[in-house]
């Protein structure tokens, strides 16, 4: 018998791209932490159609959808190079229709690591915070406050990676919910920071998943697009997600996107 939620009930699906290491030698340009936040009365839905996707394609369905793999047609997606240009289009199609057609709401803060490390690493030196903390705080307390707005509550799922960095989201979570937010209230202010008892109070908990788990691999599949679009706003998987208003920005009022939209940060003054 499936588990039954109740409305407003949310679960947060998270991804990485990037290296969060305050590194100057690193030569991406970014860092993203996001992914897909979901009403739980619809994670049977979107498996399902993640399912018949790969059913379609003759997909494996312990393969995950790795967007990496994907792009660079390599390792458990070679095949993809194999395929003539009208099949691989007619494949990127329905990979895109399908996630466009799942009930989801694409979240997620993007560093910039110029901008980071121009802004903490004079001033904090080897004590500087990774950027993962940074993301993970801001993007949290956001998907909390989108919650908050539909009389709900929040699950964190993330993918695992290692106990060591686990425990550090584990972690970074504590924190968040017994301290609040790790920055300086007077510079934050005019983001409306969340009070802690809200915080406590909406986040119900943190978890790790396999990348086996569908909605994971949603996650990976949406938060690349969203990453790459400071430097390229017009790559089409963004403009798609945009455009079906699946970006969390997109079902937000104007004066609700700074507090609690997608957060560029580190990006010239924000």
């Amino acid at each position: 018998m499936a588990q039954q939620y109740r409305k407003g009930e949310f679960a947060l699906f998270l991804d990485e791209s990037g290296s969060p290491k305050p590194n100057p030698r690193d030569s991406a340009p970014f860092f993203a932490m996001g992914g897909v936040l979901v009403e739980r009365a619809d994670e049977s839905t979107i498996e399902t159609l993640l399912a018949e996707f790969k059913g379609r394609w003759e997909i494996d369905p312990n393969v995950p959808l790795h967007g990496n793999e994907i792009r660079s047609q390599k390792k458990r997606f070679a095949w993809l190079g194999k395929l003539s240009e009208t099949e691989r289009l007619h494949f990127m199609d329905d990979l895109t229709t399908t996630v466009v057609s799942c009930p989801i709401i694409v979240h997620a803060c993007v560093v910039s690591r110029t901008g980071y490390l121009n802004r903490y690493l004079n001033k904090y030196g080897e004590n500087t915070w990774e950027m993962m903390k940074s993301a993970f705080s801001i993007l949290v307390e956001r998907a909390a406050k989108y919650a908050a707005t539909k009389d709900g509550t929040v699950m964190l799922y993330f993918e695992k990676a290692g106990k060591k960095e686990d425990k550090l989201l584990e972690h970074y979570f504590s924190e968040l919910r017994s301290a609040g937010l790790p920055f300086d209230p007077k510079t934050s202010s005019k983001y409306s920071p969340m009070p802690t008892t809200e915080l406590s109070r909406l986040l119900r908990g943190i978890e790790g998943k396999s990348k086996s788990n569908p909605l994971i691999q949603l996650a990976d599949l949406c938060l690349y697009p969203v990453a790459r679009s400071p430097s390229d706003p017009s790559n089409r998987a963004f403009s798609v997600l945009r455009d079906s208003n699946l970006i969390v920005d997109c079902v937000l009022e104007s004066t609700q996107v700074e507090t609690l939209g997608i957060k560029y940060y580190c990006f010239d003054k924000t």
